[in-house]
C-alpha cells in the first residue's frame, strides 16, 4: 500500500471519528434542552388530574340544579345503565320487556 493511500485511509478515519463526536453532542444538547423546556412547560400542568370512573354507579350524575325534593342529588340509578363498563364487571340485566344480554354475539 502506498503512501498517498495510507494517509487518505486516516484522513477518512478522522473525519468519521470527528463526526461520531459532533453527533454525539448534538445528541447530548439536544436531550438537556429538552429537559429543559419541560421543566419551564412544567408549571403548566395541572395539580390534580380526574380519575376515570370505570365501575360501579357514577354518584353525581344527576341534575345539576334546581331543588330535588327526594334529596338523592339525581342519583338513583343503582346500575350502570348505558355507561362503560370495566372488563371485570358481569353485565348487568336490562330493566325494559324483552330485554337481554347478548354476549360476543348477535
Amino acid at each position: 500500500m502506498d503512501a498517498r493511500t495510507r494517509d487518505a485511509i486516516a484522513a477518512r478515519d478522522r473525519a468519521v471519528s470527528k463526526v461520531s463526536h459532533t453527533t454525539w453532542r448534538i445528541g447530548g444538547v439536544a436531550a438537556i434542552g429538552a429537559v429543559a423546556i419541560g421543566a419551564g412547560f412544567a408549571h403548566v400542568l395541572p395539580n390534580h388530574l380526574p380519575h376515570l370512573n370505570l365501575g360501579g354507579t357514577s354518584g353525581s350524575s344527576g341534575s345539576s340544579g334546581g331543588s330535588n325534593s327526594s334529596g338523592d342529588n339525581g342519583s338513583s340509578n343503582s346500575g350502570n345503565s348505558g355507561g362503560v363498563q370495566s372488563p371485570n364487571t358481569v353485565p348487568q340485566q336490562g330493566s325494559g320487556n324483552g330485554s337481554h344480554v347478548t354476549s360476543g354475539g348477535s
